[in-house]
């Protein structure tokens, strides 16, 4: 196997077909292979790769691009280990062929070593896309917060941009008002909240998507379409085809004229995810996400939340009894006034 030309650290080959190359560094061209391929229209199940240097992190992308055979200049034996993995439990048509010049134990990078005991493939995508700040989201830091109604003195936790938190605890304790002093309606408190370094007060209009657990009133007289077009600016000269775009992601599209307080529960959380969607919120605050809805419209909560942390990738703080919302992994955890479920 003949090595890279020394340019470039990356090409990819519909059969013998050149389709894409790079000479970035890290992880970028596979990420920038990743982009290339959503509007690539060609035939996929002969693509081919060849890589400078593959560890871990680049055989989980490689693979996750639909990748079917990989040449590595220097394959790590993580990397090898990995796709020896996926090969075991991938049926005929999706396994890997793997060659390789130069196998090495691990490859001298901060990545693999993260990388080395995880073996679930979408959350070491979200390390991977949150590592090379490839993700919606934005910080949030609170510091010695102190409220009348938060039962839990100096509360305090630190989120990166693209983190998700489940926020546990028994009623009464302060989650749904944690929530509405991070977005901003509640004003009054002691310490410190800063959303992407600023006070609530000052982020952004549309940086903070918030889902009460019930919204009734506030939108008493309109449509789903208009709920949805709530988080979209006025300015927005695309707002229509936002709006069903987010609809369609949410399998709501024909919700969109119906009025939203006719809506069941489920129906009610898909459409105010969607405005979300719509609206590009890079902080999504859920309170209650799941409460009183049948076990179909849970399920299809829960896959939304797992599809959001792998594909958008905003900062997510979630309020939830729900244990099958605890269950999920990858998510980060506090409990407000208690020691845990």
């Amino acid at each position: 196997m003949q090595e890279l030309p020394g340019e470039f650290s990356l090409q990819v080959f519909n059969r013998d077909d050149l389709i894409f190359e790079s000479a970035g560094k890290w992880l970028y061209p596979l990420f920038e292979l990743g982009e290339f391929l959503k509007t690539y229209q060609g035939p996929r199940e002969m693509l081919c790769s060849h890589d400078s240097a593959m560890g871990k992190a680049a055989a989980v992308l490689t693979i996750r691009h639909g990748i079917k055979r990989i040449n590595a200049d220097i394959l790590s034996e993580n990397a090898l280990r990995y796709i020896n993995l996926h090969n075991e439990h991938a049926s005929d048509c999706n396994r890997v062929e793997v060659h390789y010049s130069h196998l090495v134990p691990k490859l001298m990078c901060a990545t693999e070593n993260q990388l080395e005991d995880l073996w679930d493939e979408d959350y070491m995508y979200f390390l991977l896309r949150q590592r090379a700040k490839l993700v919606q989201g934005v910080d949030v830091s609170v510091q010695n917060l102190v409220h009348p109604f938060i039962s839990q003195k100096n509360l305090s936790f630190e989120l990166k941009a693209g983190a998700h938190l489940m926020v546990l605890g028994e009623n009464g304790r302060g989650k749904t008002t944690l929530l509405r002093l991070l977005c901003g309606i509640e004003k009054k408190y002691e310490g410190q909240i800063l959303i992407g370094g600023r006070n609530p007060s000052d982020v952004q209009k549309f940086t903070v998507g918030y889902i009460p657990q019930f919204a009734n009133a506030q939108f008493f007289s309109l449509s789903c379409r208009e709920v949805v077009g709530l988080g979209i600016s006025h300015k927005a000269k695309n707002k229509s085809q936002l709006i069903e775009k987010a609809l369609h992601r949410l399998s709501a599209a024909h919700l969109a004229d119906r009025s939203f307080c006719s809506l069941s529960g489920g129906e009610k959380q898909k459409v105010q995810l969607a405005r979300c969607l719509a609206q590009n919120a890079r902080l999504l605050l859920l309170d209650e996400p799941t409460a009183s809805l049948d076990a179909e419209n849970k399920k299809m909560v829960t896959d939304i939340l797992r599809s959001l942390t792998i594909s958008e990738i905003p900062t997510i703080i979630l309020v939830t009894h729900d244990r099958e919302l605890a269950d999920l992994r990858g998510w980060q955890k506090i409990v407000i006034g208690g020691s845990g479920e």
